[in-house]
C-alpha cells in the first residue's frame, strides 16, 4: 500500500492558500517512490495520506492526568495544562502519546481552529488524512543525546521520545537562546545530554559547531541533512494529532457505501445457513419421532400386554430371549451357540490347549495358551473376523507359557 506524506508550512492555508506543498510517496516498506511540490488540487492520489505539521504549530508537554473515561478525559486535557498555554483551553486541541511514563502522559497541543481549517481543505480536495504528526518528533534521537534541526533562522529540538520544542533565531557563532536555556535546565536537573546532533535543512550553511559547543557546554556534531519528505525517517514514538473530534472517519460512517453490499450478502449467507441448519434439524427430529413411533407400534402389536415402552428395540430383544427360553430354543448368546462359533474360529492348537471355559449371563470367557502378546491379539482378531464381539482381557505369564483370557459377548453389531 502506498502512502502520500505531505509537509504543511506554517503559513498554509491562511496566508498562502495556493502555495505548493512538499510531498513524497512511500511504498509498503517505506521506500521513496516519488517526491515533489504541488498545490493542493494537484497533489497525487494515494491509498493513504498523512500530514507532517510544522514544529512551531505544535506544543509538546507532559501532564499527570486523572483516571476516567477516554471521552471525558479528552475534554479535560487542555485544562490540565492551562498554565502552559497562551490561548484559552477551549481554543486548543490536545492529543495524548502512546503510554504514560512515571505517571506523566505526553501531550501534543495545537490550535483547534487552524487544524479544522487544514482538514477541511484536504477533505474538500478529496484527500482524507489518516494521521498528522508533529515534525518535532520525526528525526531519530541519538542514543546519547539530542537532535536539532536548523535552517539558519530557526528550527526545532527533539530532546526525548515525546519531548521537544520549537526554536527561533540562532547565528553562525551563537545557538538559539531557547536552546541555551533548555541546556541550562537539563544541567540543573543532572540530565545533560552528551552531545547535540545538528541536522541542517536543504541548502543551510553549517554554523561554527565549536562556537556552539563552547556556548552550550555540550559537544555539537553535524549530522545528515534534514529532508523528511525526500529521505523520510521512520515515525517511531510520534503523537498522532488526529484524535477525538479530529479522528478519521471509520467504516461505519465514511466508507459504508463501499461495504454495504458485502455486508448485506454476508448477512444473507448467515441467515440462509441458519435456516438450512434449523430445517435439517427439524426434519431429522421428525424422522426420529416417526421411527420411534413405528418401533413402538410393532412392539405393542407383538406384546400387547406391555404397559410401559421405554426402549422398544431393547425390550423386544429381551422378550424374544424369554420366549425362546420358554420353548427350549437357544439364542445366539447362549452357551452352546457361543462356544460352537468360538471353537470354529480357533485353530487346532488353540482348541487342544484350551485350559478353562466360563459362561455367565450371555458372556463366554476362554483361557488359552499363547506364545506372546502378539499371538493373543491375532487370536482375538480371528474371533472378530468370525463375527464375534471379543475382548482380550489379559495376558499372564511369560512366553512361551503365556495364558490369554478372552471374553466373547456375542455377534458384532
Amino acid at each position: 500500500m502506498s502512502l502520500l506524506r505531505i509537509h504543511i508550512p506554517s503559513s498554509w492555508p491562511d496566508v498562502e492558500p495556493d502555495a505548493a506543498l512538499p510531498w513524497c510517496s512511500l511504498g509498503a516498506r517505506g521506500e521513496l517512490l516519488g517526491a515533489g511540490l504541488a498545490p493542493l488540487a494537484e497533489l497525487p492520489r494515494s491509498e493513504a495520506c498523512e500530514l507532517v505539521l510544522p514544529a512551531e504549530a505544535v506544543l509538546l508537554t507532559r501532564a499527570s492526568l486523572p483516571r476516567g473515561s477516554k471521552q471525558k478525559l479528552r475534554q479535560l486535557l487542555p485544562y490540565a495544562i492551562e498554565d502552559r498555554l497562551v490561548a484559552e483551553p477551549d481554543a486548543v486541541h490536545a492529543a495524548t502519546g502512546p503510554a504514560p511514563v512515571a505517571g506523566q502522559t505526553a501531550l501534543a497541543v495545537i490550535d483547534k481552529a487552524w487544524l479544522a481549517r487544514l482538514l477541511a481543505c484536504f477533505n474538500g480536495a478529496g484527500l482524507r488524512p489518516r494521521s498528522a504528526w508533529p515534525e518535532t518528533l520525526l528525526p531519530a534521537l541519538p542514543a546519547d543525546g539530542w537532535v536539532m534541526v536548523w535552517d539558519g533562522r530557526g528550527g526545532f529540538l527533539r530532546s526525548g521520545e515525546h519531548a521537544g520544542m520549537s526554536l527561533d533565531g540562532g547565528l553562525s557563532t551563537e545557538p538559539p537562546a531557547a536552546l541555551v536555556l533548555r541546556v541550562a535546565e537539563a544541567r540543573a536537573a543532572a540530565a545533560l545530554p552528551q552531545r547535540l546532533l545538528l541536522r541542517l535543512r536543504d541548502g543551510t550553511p553549517p554554523p561554527d559547531v565549536e562556537a556552539w559547543s563552547r556556548a552550550l557546554g555540550v559537544a555539537v556534531e553535524l549530522g545528515t541533512e534534514w529532508a523528511p519528505l525526500r529521505h523520510p525517517d521512520v515515525i517511531r514514538g510520534g503523537i498522532d494529532l488526529l484524535q477525538g473530534a479530529f479522528a478519521p472517519v471509520g467504516v461505519t460512517r465514511g466508507d459504508w457505501s463501499a461495504w454495504r453490499l458485502p455486508l448485506i450478502l454476508a448477512g444473507l449467507i448467515v441467515l440462509l445457513q441458519i435456516g438450512a441448519t434449523t430445517t435439517e434439524w427439524w426434519l431429522l427430529s421428525r424422522e426420529k419421532q416417526t421411527l420411534q413411533a413405528t418401533m413402538e407400534k410393532h412392539f405393542r402389536a407383538a406384546f400387547p400386554d406391555a404397559r410401559v415402552v421405554v426402549d422398544a428395540p431393547l425390550q423386544m430383544q429381551r422378550n424374544l430371549a424369554e420366549l425362546r427360553g420358554a420353548v427350549g430354543q437357544m439364542s445366539p448368546t447362549d452357551f452352546l451357540p457361543l462356544l460352537a462359533r468360538a471353537a470354529a474360529a480357533l485353530d487346532a492348537g488353540s482348541r487342544s490347549g484350551l485350559r478353562a471355559i466360563h459362561y455367565e449371563a450371555g458372556r463366554l470367557r476362554l483361557d488359552l495358551p499363547v506364545a506372546d502378546q502378539a499371538a493373543a491379539e491375532q487370536l482375538r482378531q480371528r474371533l472378530a473376523d468370525a463375527g464375534l464381539n471379543s475382548q482380550l482381557q489379559s495376558v499372564s505369564g511369560t512366553a512361551p507359557q503365556s495364558m490369554a483370557r478372552i471374553a466373547i459377548t456375542g455377534s458384532r453389531p
